[in-house]
């Protein structure tokens, strides 16, 4: 298996590639996969305690290599992928965030110049010279300099709508992530009256039991304090979800809808479809149908859902998690962008604005793994694999399994019109992939 999985590089911080050799190598390995041969990188992080040690230690890899290091210090994601989009001299941008992981884990995001994830074949040629790197360090024989860019946060967030949510009191979780001063920094700009939720970030309580994945706490702060709405961001916030007036929690399925059914209407939506991925919800597809609008599936990333966009000339997808693209606005997922469309756009109850979009039942599951073989050369497994395909497809259901790109994990997933069912098979998958392979190491 290479570095990358399908956003990064991501891990426990401290041992590897996400250890301060590691890292150091890597930041060597990207710049001299970058065109041209000196230049300038974009450096950003979120609220991790191990964050500053791999932003110096990237930042030592580029700098030996005589390439010029613009250090954003903490901003959400989409922040360093709007500058990116900005500075026309930003040959790329390492973004150090393990996004919705816990903050013992940390990561590496690559960015190409103009804003986007890196290619493939980029990927592919950092890969090469990160093994080529393996035996000594750079030679440091041009050192490059260090320039702090911490002024780039105010500048993406003046480029964000201003008004529309006078009179509108939103809870704000922010993950205790890199939107911590964001969020509600962007959500006052639009009159909003801000109840923040979280406490000041630590560089541990990232993602801890709050944000986009654990929004129930969210949910329960936006009825205690009759909020309009609620907005929740992962660690590095390009996720997001929204919670309505009754704490009804809508994910990025829900989001995609509203946005499609708005921007037709609007004349702003291209290209006659939206994209999506393997795991958007059967829902979603029969609403935009409704709208004479197709749905794109991808595999799972937002990289794929990008290419995407790009191959077909779309402007909005997104996967059910929250990431949620629209390259007209930026770059990348911004979810504080998005919440300020949607909720902009809603004149009156924010459940009756997103509750439109259907919703087929859906099971999930995760199991933890060891090694990766290939599911259906696992005879256990594949057995009721098979026979769960022959019963779902004749109830009009579907099973979806999957190694996760960034956690040791299969995560499985039965959709279908029958509640039950889907959960009866997403349990009898789950035991069959826990009898069947091979568990995580100690």
């Amino acid at each position: 298996m290479g570095l990358f999985g399908t956003d990064g590089v991501r891990g426990p911080a401290g041992f590897g590639i996400l250890g301060a050799d590691g890292a150091l190598r890597l930041g060597a390995a990207f710049v001299d996969a970058l065109e041209p041969e000196h230049g300038r990188l974009a450096i950003a992080r979120d609220t991790r305690r191990s964050g500053a040690m791999l932003a110096a230690a990237v930042t030592a890899g580029a700098l030996a290599r005589g390439w010029d290091v613009l250090d954003l210090g903490v901003i959400p994601t989409p922040g360093l992928s709007w500058v990116l989009s900005q500075e026309e001299d930003l040959a790329g941008g390492v973004m150090i965030t393990a996004s919705h992981n816990p903050a013992a884990d940390n990561g590496l995001k690559l960015f190409a110049a103009g804003g986007g994830k890196v290619s493939d074949s980029l990927q592919e040629a950092v890969e090469a010279r990160f093994a080529a790197l393996s035996n000594g360090l750079p030679d440091g024989s041009d050192i490059g300099e260090r320039r702090d860019g911490s002024d780039r946060m105010g500048r993406w967030l003046d480029s964000m709508p201003q008004g529309g949510l006078s009179g509108r009191r939103i809870v704000a979780d922010s993950a205790c992530g890199a939107g911590h001063r964001a969020l509600p920094a962007a959500l006052s700009a639009c009159g909003a009256e801000v109840v923040v939720m979280n406490p000041a970030p630590d560089g541990l309580n990232i993602n801890d039991g709050c944000g986009a994945v654990h929004p129930e706490q969210l949910a329960r702060r936006v009825q205690s304090e009759g909020a309009w709405a609620g907005v929740a961001l992962d660690g590095d916030g390009d996720r997001i979800a929204l919670v309505d007036e009754q704490g009804v929690v809508h994910d990025g399925d829900a989001i995609l809808g509203f946005l499609a059914k708005a921007m037709r209407g609007e004349g702003t939506l291209r290209g006659g479809a939206v994209a999506g991925t393997v795991t958007t919800n059967s829902g979603l597809g029969r609403f935009l149908s409704n709208l004479d609008l197709g749905l794109v599936r991808t595999p799972v990333g937002d990289r794929h859902v990008a290419a995407a966009l790009q191959e077909r000339g779309l402007n909005l997808g997104g996967e059910s998690s929250g990431h949620i693209l629209t390259p007209d606005l930026c770059p990348s997922g911004d979810a504080i962008r998005v919440a300020l469309e949607v909720l902009r756009r809603i004149e009156g109850p924010v459940s009756a604005a997103l509750g439109g979009v259907p919703r087929d039942p859906s099971a999930k599951r995760s199991v933890r793994v060891g090694d990766r073989p290939a599911l259906e050369s696992v005879p256990g497994l594949a057995a009721v694999m098979a026979e769960a395909e022959q019963a779902l497809t004749a109830a009009g259901a579907r099973q979806l399994l999957r190694y996760s790109g960034t956690e040791p994990l299969l995560r499985i997933q039965v959709e279908g019109p029958d509640r039950d069912l889907v959960e009866q098979w997403a349990d009898r998958l789950a035991a069959a992939a826990r009898e069947s392979l091979p568990g995580p190491s100690a």
